[in-house]
């Protein structure tokens, strides 16, 4: 027959005593010093189990309960009479077969069981609760796989909380312990209640559920848990942890609820923190969306494997949200994540990292997700790629077909530099970036009703592959919060007519072989959004009708990422009461803004019988900006022509801004044909821009020739310049030109500038051959320079004369300018009766300084040649000739200058000066005839033999 005893706190002798089960007890509840705690035993009448095989050593610390061991101790009930209560465990660990059952007033009481021995708490036996247990021990918590864990919710932990945080509901846990919380068991919260696993390294391999409510799973030194006001926990980690790490490989199951594994780490080096390769599901249920989150904070690496399901598969109700983010967030292929919805909408998993890389199979570990696990789970969730402080580089191609959204936020700029093909129907891309948005590759999305989204606070920047296809019927289209119209057709296209203020996109190429009419017409300015997508429109012949002329006839709106091919530019030949006659390829007049636009096998032609303005791309940009644009093509003026450029005809300021050109270039053939080409002093005929009237253009270049391979006299006075042809009062910044030049009867040609008057053009550079038919003027660089300034300056093309003329291989004339830091080394050769300098041809007036030629020159009879300058009047310092002169009968020779009517000092002649037996006498090292002054100047070994100067009628010093 079994006797029930009762365990007794002898406060007397220390120590507890067997009595039977009427004995007295006392409860008392205070700090645990000297208390007197009622514990129960059913024990056999043969004796006591040796260290207390279930949790053993109890001390209650506040509040009130009845601890009752039984059945042979293998049980144990702990009666909770208080809403809180702290008991204080020498060891707290239940065998299998065992069972701890904590009865408790309500769902929301909490029992907290602190272990202040010396033994890790194995749980492999049950515990059950119809509340709340807190676990805490430093030395560790496992739940081995034959523990079954029932209970209202439980949090276990190796971190302590302070007595009174605990009674003020203050649950802040803290320390150093290094102990592990392991589980391999089955731990089942009831429905609504939680489960928190926290330490400096926890790790699931069982089973833990908690439907309705929420898993948590957390790595760290310091932690808070809260619960909101249906009394769900809440998990923050406070403090980091050196190695610390969150690992699941079972299964983490809450349903209607959250599951979150979260972990700070506190070392120097990127380690992995949270680690899943099991399985995590929170599903939909009673229509309340799960959540999962893998969050490794700020240092941590988390690594995403296993399956991750928060599906709305049965039932009504949306999918729910799944959220892995870290430092690094490293996806491996074979994950599998699951948010659909049977009834409802799709659920997203958003994958953070510092920045993020979609790249090939073949690299990994440097990517965030490959792209075939990317298009992969598409099929079953949408996704959302989230760089927190770098870019997101999408490196290899990637199709999908289910119609899911896919979403790329960025804390910078967007890479996508491979293509990106959505095949379903519906399906979205939205790209958002807090910097811009780089299209480098092919987005294409040819379902019904797709829709792309993007959102930028920088650019929208779309390299030479960069293009969009929205083909599909409905397609749809929107940037910065702003619905576009997409264009598919030309009737579309001419459609823009009917609403000018309009945005529209260019949604795939169209190809044409019949006849547009420019857009507006002249009689209104184009002034809404024209963005192109990178598509091409091509084949078709623009005709003109008014003033002005082009694919859109004006346009002060925006115009950007487009490109034109094989297409031809008519002029209207004679508009009633129009002054001038404007035609361009894609605007006749721009106000407004013009970015990544491309031209190419493209022929633009004033066609008209009045005064007209022709240029290759815009016919004249008043004000407007050009940038990142180019032509390629043929652009032809006629006997109207008042200005011609391969990209624009003239570029200029308006009352409000000054016309720019930046980033863009030109390969064109601008010429005009048989007939007389009446510009004048203010017009010219340029291979970037005809005329420059107060404009900028800035980083730009061109290509191909300008002007026309005929020394006809029909041609007369023109201004041809390799970029410009006529720089007024603008300026000309890191800009380049190759282009040939090709100078007429009395016209001034120059291999970047023809005329340059009032203007500034500052570190650039001429490499084009320049070939002056007769011209006045004609330069390696600039044919005529007026009251400007040259600063940083190279020419390197050969230039050719011809009789009578100004030949520079820098400069044909100079007049009153500012020349610095300029150099020529292009061969230079005139004939007859030319000035003609290895530099300058003539320099009147201004200072040049710190500057070089080491071209030949070649000169004819009764010609002024020198190294450097053929006739000087202005002052030269510090200058440098390195080039062979030589000249006919009767010129004047000179290893700097051939005459020297002005000032040199400080200046070298090192070339040699070839003179012929008949020449006269007018030859020297330095000038054949001075009639200036020259000061401390010096020549080579070579040229000692000579005198300074042929004839000095001047002043020679050292």
């Amino acid at each position: 027959m079994n006797k029930i005893y009762a365990w007794v706190w002898n406060q007397a002798q220390g120590c507890w005593n067997v009595t039977h089960e009427g004995a007295r007890r006392c409860r008392r509840a205070g700090s645990g010093k000297g208390l007197l705690v009622a514990v129960a035993s059913a024990l056999t009448i043969g004796g006591l189990p040796s260290a207390f095989a279930l949790p053993s050593g109890e001390t209650v610390v506040s509040g009130t309960a009845d601890i009752l061991r039984y059945d042979e101790q293998q049980q144990m009930s702990i009666n909770q009479h208080t809403d809180k209560l702290i008991l204080n465990w020498n060891d707290f660990s239940v065998e299998g077969g065992q069972t701890v059952t904590f009865n408790q007033p309500q769902s929301t009481s909490i029992a907290l069981n602190r272990v202040i021995g010396a033994n890790g708490s194995n749980i492999q036996g049950r515990i059950n609760a119809n509340g709340q247990v807190f676990l805490i021990n430093p030395n560790g918590v496992v739940f081995s796989k034959s523990a079954q864990v029932n209970v209202g919710g439980l949090v276990a932990s190796t971190q302590d909380m302070k007595n009174a945080d605990f009674t003020a509901g203050n649950y802040t846990f803290a320390g150093t312990s290094t102990g592990k919380v392991v589980n391999e068991g089955s731990i089942t919260a009831a429905d609504g209640g939680s489960v928190a696993l926290i330490g400096r390294t926890v790790d699931n391999q069982g089973t833990i559920t908690a439907q309705n409510g929420r898993v948590a799973l957390g790595a760290g030194d310091g932690f808070t848990v809260s619960f909101d006001s249906n009394n769900l926990l809440d998990l923050k980690v406070d403090a980091a942890a050196i190695d610390a790490l969150v690992s699941n490989g079972g299964l983490l199951k809450a349903d209607g609820g959250q599951v979150l594994m979260t972990a700070k780490s506190a070392g120097a080096m990127l380690n992995t923190v949270v680690n899943n390769t099991g399985a995590i599901e929170a599903l939909t249920l009673s229509n309340r969306a799960g959540k999962i989150t893998l969050d490794g904070g700020d240092v941590g690496v988390v690594k995403v494997g296993g399956s991750l399901n928060a599906s709305a598969a049965i039932g009504m109700g949306d999918g729910g949200v799944i959220e892995t983010k870290g430092a690094i967030t490293q996806v491996e292929r074979d994950t599998r994540v699951n948010t659909t919805a049977g009834y409802g909408q799709t659920g997203t998993w958003k994958i953070s990292s510092a920045e993020v890389k979609v790249d090939p199979v073949s690299t990994l570990g440097s990517n965030t997700i490959h792209v075939d696990t990317l298009s992969r789970n598409l099929a079953t969730t949408e996704i959302e790629l989230a760089s927190s402080k770098g870019d997101v580089v999408v490196n290899d191609a990637m199709v999908w077909d289910s119609g899911k959204r896919l979403i790329l936020s960025s804390a910078k700029d967007i890479h996508l530099d491979k293509n990106l093909n959505g095949q379903g129907d519906g399906t979205q891309v939205l790209l958002d970036a807090k910097g811009s948005i780089k299209l480098n590759s092919h987005v294409q999305l040819s379902g019904i009703f797709s829709s792309l989204v993007l959102n930028y606070a920088g650019n929208f920047v779309s390299g030479t592959s960069g293009r969009v296809t929205l083909a599909g019927k409905g397609a749809m289209f929107a940037a910065n919060g702003a619905e576009y119209t997409v264009i598919q057709n030309a009737a579309q296209l001419q459609a823009i007519d009917n609403n000018l203020q309009g945005r529209y996109v260019l949604g795939q190429a169209i190809h044409g072989n019949g006849n547009l009419q420019s857009i507006g017409d002249g009689r209104q300015a184009f002034s809404g959004v024209f963005e192109g997508l990178g598509n091409t429109i091509s084949g078709f012949a623009v005709d003109t009708n008014g003033t002005y002329g082009g694919l859109f006839a004006r346009s002060s709106g925006s115009i950007s990422n487009l490109q034109l091919a094989s297409m031809r530019i008519n002029g209207a030949m004679y508009v009633p009461g129009a002054s001038v006659s404007v035609i361009g390829g894609l605007v006749g007049l721009n106000s407004g803004s013009i970015a990544n636009v491309s031209a190419s096998d493209f022929t633009v032609d004033a066609n008209s019988h009045q005064k007209n303005i022709v240029g290759g791309l815009v016919g004249i940009n008043s004000g407007g900006t050009i940038d990142h644009s180019s032509m390629a093509g043929l652009v032809t003026g006629n006997q109207f022509t008042v200005a011609a450029g391969g990209l624009v005809g003239e570029n200029t300021h308006s009352l409000v801004a000054t016309g720019s050109v930046t980033n863009s270039w030109a390969n064109v053939d601008v010429r005009t044909p048989i007939g007389v080409f009446t510009m004048g002093a203010a017009g010219g005929m340029g291979g970037l821009v005809g005329v420059n009237k107060g404009g900028s253009i800035v980083d730009s270049s061109s290509f191909g020739r300008v002007g026309q391979d005929a020394s006809r006299d029909s041609y007369s006075g023109l201004s041809v310049g390799g970029l410009v042809g006529v720089n007024q009062g603008g300026r000309i910044e890191r800009s380049r030109s190759s282009a040939a030049v090709i100078g007429y009867v009395n016209g001034i040609g120059g291999g970047l500038v023809g005329s340059n008057h009032s203007g500034v053009i500052r570190d650039s550079e001429a490499r084009g051959v320049v070939v002056g038919y007769g011209s006045a003027t004609v330069g390696g660089l600039v044919g005529l320079n007026q009251n400007s300034v040259l600063f940083m300056v190279k020419a390197s093309g050969s230039v050719v004369g011809q009789n009578d003329s100004n030949i520079g291989g820098l400069i044909g004339k100079n007049i009153e300018s500012d020349i610095q830091q300029a150099e020529a080394s292009g061969g230079v050769t005139g004939r007859r009766g030319a000035r003609i300098g290895g530099l300058i041809g003539h320099n009147f007036g201004g200072i040049t300084q710190n500057v070089m030629a080491s071209g030949d020159v070649l000169a004819g009879d009764n010609s002024v040649v020198g190294g450097l300058v053929g006739q000087n009047e202005g002052r030269i310092i510090n200058a440098l000739s390195s080039g062979q002169v030589r000249g006919g009968r009767f010129a004047s020779l000179g290893g700097l200058a051939g005459l020297n009517l002005g000032h040199i000092a400080q200046s070298s002649a090192l070339g040699r000066v070839i003179v012929y037996a008949n020449i006269g006498q007018n030859y020297g090292s330095l000038v054949g005839i001075n009639r200036g002054s020259l000061t401390d100047n010096k020549v080579s070994s070579e040229l000692a033999q000579l005198p300074l100067a042929g004839i000095n009628e001047g002043v020679i010093s050292h």
